[in-house]
């Protein structure tokens, strides 16, 4: 039962980490109105994905996704997961990059750059060096009992600002606007909040059990947040100022006033908040990419194979000049996302079904 309930706060928490800075803005620059439909849209995209994984993971029983993928063809291995490599890389690379860049707008603009890459990276490889998968579930709850608190008062708090004439309308007036999402790039670059953190559920080892009905529920749980972090800007400041920030969930938080509060600007709370969970999306990905090379590097020692990973990852961020060239990272990382998202979840349903008819003709 508590296995259960760390995997589902570790899918929580990882999703929170990317949801409140870049998503909102592509979300709002995607649509003019009726926002509510990108976000349901990217959202059933996402569960159909995670049904299919988990579905095909199911029919393995106790086998994670590198137990299915042993004993299969090479070629078809190397296509699977060579491009999830690659793009769980691009994702660590972007997040330290990004994350960095937004502490130092926020409130530690006198640091270098390199020094916030270096803790936010540094962090998590120690929390994966000493502790493992199992650390980290059990790091998950911690968070959760320590930040969500937190976080949900700032959310709660930006409802004294919002005016809800800013909701409507609710369905497009013109009906041929009503998909019209779909041709900005905009909306496909914010599947990034969707596509990000569900992997870890099929590199789960066998002693760790959980039930898909559990992640379904908390999908729903973040379909809230999701709809949270795009309206709250929008029913603050209108879709037209909305659209003009660079982070207009931030922006709408230091917008609040609480008199009785002892603390000036509590954006500060939010972000904290934020960091935390970034910082166990990062170390469940490390973890996922120390997994997937020690397939191929078994002779090369954990925390050495791990330190050369985080080293990497910290080199290729250095060479990252703006916040222009990590939206153009983001967009040449939409295609690995298309395919880890589309291909890994197809490979492994297929498999897990040939095995299940496989299994049930031996049966009979």
């Amino acid at each position: 039962m508590m296995k259960n309930v760390q995997v589902a706060v570790i899918y929580i928490l990882t999703h929170l980490g990317l949801i409140f800075f870049a998503y909102p803005t592509d979300i709002i620059a995607s649509t003019k109105e009726a926002h509510w439909i990108p976000v349901t849209l990217g959202f059933i995209i996402h569960v159909i994905v995670i049904y299919t994984y988990l579905k095909g993971l199911s029919y393995f029983k106790n086998q994670n996704i590198l137990q299915i993928l042993s004993n299969k063809n090479k070629v078809i291995v190397w296509l699977t997961l060579f491009p999830g490599l690659l793009y769980l890389f691009l994702v660590i690379v972007i997040t330290i990059r990004a994350y960095a860049e937004i502490i130092s707008i926020v409130f530690l603009a006198d640091t270098p750059i390199w020094i916030l890459m270096c803790v936010l990276l540094g962090i998590p490889v120690f929390m994966v060096i000493h502790g493992g998968v199992r650390a980290l579930l059990r790091v998950g709850l911690l968070l959760a009992v320590l930040f969500l608190p937190p976080m949900l008062f700032v959310m709660i708090s930006t409802f004294q600002n919002i005016d809800l004439h800013y909701l409507f309308p609710l369905i497009p007036s013109s009906r041929t606007d009503l998909f019209a999402f779909l041709t900005h790039f905009s909306f496909y670059k914010s599947l990034f909040a969707f596509a990000g953190g569900f992997l870890f559920l099929g590199f789960i080892p066998s002693y760790i059990t959980f039930k898909p009905k559990t992640i379904y529920i908390s999908s729903i749980i973040l379909l809230l947040f999701f709809l949270l972090s795009v309206y709250i800007p929008i029913l603050t400041l209108g879709e037209e100022t909305a659209k003009q920030l660079a982070f207009p969930f931030i922006f709408t938080i230091d917008t609040i006033e609480i008199n009785w509060l002892m603390f000036d600007r509590i954006t500060i709370f939010f972000l904290l908040s934020q960091i935390a969970f970034v910082i166990l999306f990062v170390a469940m990905t490390l973890w996922q990419i120390a997994c997937l090379m020690r397939c191929r590097v078994k002779k090369m020692k954990y925390p050495y194979l791990l330190t050369a990973i985080a080293i990497v990852v910290l080199l290729v961020c250095l060479f990252i000049p703006d916040w222009e060239s990590v939206e153009l990272l983001l967009q040449w990382n939409s295609i690995l996302r298309f395919y880890v998202a589309l291909v890994v979840p197809i490979v492994i349903f297929f498999f897990g079904y040939r095995y299940h008819q496989t299994s049930q003709r031996k049966l009979t």
